[in-house]
C-alpha cells in the first residue's frame, strides 16, 4: 500500500512538473515570438484558461514545501495576474466633459435563424451609431422592415451572402462614409460630428484565423489596420467591430501603442467581456469584439448585450471626451 501511495505520488508531482513546464514554455514563447505561429495564436487566445492551472499547482507545491516547483508555478501565476486580471478588475472611470454618445458594435451572424429576435434588441438599446458586421440581404430587409434605417438616416450598407457584410449606421451626422479594404475585405468608416467636434468611426471585422492557412490574410488585415491608425495620427477616432482577436493576441497588444481597450478603461468591474461563441458552440468564451478610441475620448459605461441567434454578444459603450 505504501509503495503504491509513493507511486502516486510521483506520477502526480511528475505530472504537475510537465504540466508547469508546458506553461512556462508557453509563456516564454509569448514574450519571444508573440503569436509566431498559428498554434502560437490560438494558445495565445486562451491565455485566460490555459494559465489557470498554474495557481492549484503553486498552492500544492507550496503546502508539500517542493520549493523548486512551487516558484516556477509561481512565476506564471504572476503572468496570468498581469496578463488577465488586473486587467479585468474595476478601473476609474476617467472624468469626462461635453455630450457622449452611444455605440453598439454587433456581429449579426449572417446565418442567423432569428434576426427578429436580436433586431429587436438592437432598436431597443437606442444606440446613437451602430457598427454592424455580417449584413446580409436578410438582414437588411429585416432591419428595413423595422424602420431602423429610417432612424438612422447617415447610414451605409455593404450586404454580402458571406460573413462579410456590414454597415454604420448613426442619427448623428456622418460625412464621408466609404468603404475601405483590409486584406480584399470591405469595411467601413466615416467622419461623425458632435459638438462641432469630429471623430473618425472605422467598422471592422477581421478574418478569422482558423487555420493555418487563414493567418497571412488575418495578419495581412491586422497590419493595414494598425496602418490606418498610425496614420490617424492626433485625430479622434473610434474603432469597433469583431477583430477576431483575444486582448491576449499580439494585434492587441500593437493596437495599445495607439488606442485605449474600451473595457480595460471603462470601469466596468470584475469581468472579463467575454463576446464570443455566445453559447453557440461549445468552447471556451473569449473576447473578440472590441471598441479602441483615441487616448482624448474615455468610455463611461461598457456593458455585453445578449445576441440571441448569432455567436457574439453585442457590445454596448457610452463614449465621450476625456476631461483634461
Amino acid at each position: 500500500m505504501a509503495g503504491l501511495r509513493k507511486t502516486a505520488g510521483r506520477v502526480t508531482w511528475g505530472a504537475a512538473w510537465g504540466v508547469t513546464l508546458f506553461l512556462s514554455l508557453v509563456v516564454l514563447l509569448r514574450l519571444a515570438w508573440h503569436d509566431g505561429t498559428w498554434a502560437l495564436q490560438i494558445l495565445n487566445g486562451f491565455t485566460p484558461y490555459i494559465l489557470a492551472p498554474a495557481w492549484a499547482v503553486a498552492a500544492a507545491a507550496a503546502l508539500a514545501r517542493r520549493w523548486r516547483l512551487a516558484a516556477l508555478a509561481g512565476v506564471l501565476v504572476t503572468a496570468h495576474t498581469h496578463w488577465v486580471l488586473i486587467p479585468a478588475l474595476p478601473q476609474t472611470s476617467a472624468p469626462t466633459m461635453g455630450r457622449s454618445f452611444k455605440i453598439v458594435s454587433a456581429n449579426l451572424l449572417v446565418v442567423n435563424e432569428t434576426p427578429e429576435i436580436l433586431a429587436a434588441e438592437l432598436s431597443d438599446l437606442d444606440a446613437d451609431v451602430y457598427c454592424l458586421q455580417e449584413l446580409s440581404a436578410r438582414w437588411d430587409a429585416e432591419l428595413e422592415r423595422r424602420g431602423f434605417w429610417a432612424r438612422y438616416p447617415f447610414n451605409k450598407r455593404v450586404t454580402g451572402e458571406n460573413p462579410f457584410g456590414s454597415a454604420i449606421a448613426s442619427r448623428i451626422p456622418i460625412r464621408d462614409l466609404q468603404v475601405v479594404a483590409l486584406a480584399e475585405l470591405p469595411q467601413l468608416r466615416g467622419v461623425l460630428t458632435l459638438d462641432g467636434r469630429e471623430i473618425a468611426i472605422l467598422n471592422v471585422h477581421l478574418l478569422a484565423p482558423q487555420s493555418p492557412e487563414d493567418l497571412p490574410d488575418f495578419r495581412s488585415g491586422a497590419a493595414r489596420l494598425l496602418r490606418e491608425v498610425e496614420a490617424l495620427g492626433s485625430r479622434t477616432f473610434v474603432i469597433a467591430g469583431d477583430f477576431n482577436a483575444t486582448p491576449d493576441s499580439d494585434f492587441a497588444a500593437r493596437m495599445r501603442a495607439f488606442a485605449d481597450d474600451g473595457w480595460e478603461v471603462a470601469g466596468r468591474g470584475f469581468g472579463f467581456g467575454f463576446t464570443w461563441p455566445n453559447s453557440v458552440f461549445a468552447l471556451p468564451s473569449m473576447r473578440l469584439d472590441h471598441v479602441f478610441i483615441s487616448r482624448d475620448l474615455t468610455i463611461s459605461h461598457i456593458a455585453l448585450g445578449v445576441g440571441t441567434g448569432s455567436d457574439h454578444r453585442p457590445l454596448v459603450s457610452t463614449v465621450a471626451r476625456r476631461q483634461r
